[in-house]
């Protein structure tokens, strides 16, 4: 990828096998909307996709414009029976698309259960569910971890 573009947004919803083929092609029509190249990469066997939303991190309003893009995936996504996320759970960019999936709840009864699990709130600080490492989900540079800052992890 990094021959392709400079930077990258990943994304990682799920769709019903039977509907990657109409998602896929809303994707195309998204990434020509946006005017953003999109490199589907996926688990065809499941229907997770992972669409690598390609932009310049240096040229003005790219990044915002892939964030942009990847909503639109995640509602697409939705429309289509699917997920806001197949593997990675939901970070700081899909906690806003919760409601769309969600009731209140719903999203109720899985913050009890995530502070019966982890009480102090220092699993992924900030994050509505757990991911087993960075994934590059967010435009821009890399972030360490805030567990990896503080020695408590080496590395995801």
């Amino acid at each position: 990828m990094g021959r392709i573009a400079n930077d990258y947004y990943v994304q990682d919803s799920v769709v019903p096998r039977t509907e990657l083929g109409p998602v896929l092609k809303k994707i195309s029509e998204l990434s020509e909307k946006h005017g953003l190249r999109v490199a589907n990469v996926f688990h065809a066997g499941d229907g997770n996709l992972h669409p690598l939303i390609l932009y310049d991190n240096d040229a003005e309003g790219e990044a915002e414009r892939a964030e942009e893009l990847a909503g639109e995936i995640v509602f697409a996504c939705l429309e289509h029976g699917g997920s806001l996320t197949g593997e990675h759970g939901i970070g700081e960019d899909k906690k806003k698309y919760m409601p769309k999936m969600f009731t209140t709840d719903d999203m109720n009864v899985m913050q009890l259960l995530r502070c019966a699990f982890d009480p102090h709130q220092i699993s992924n600080p900030g994050k509505i569910f757990p991911t087993p490492r960075l994934c590059g989900e967010r435009p821009g540079p890399f972030q360490m971890h805030p567990l990896q800052k503080a020695g408590i992890v080496e590395q995801f």
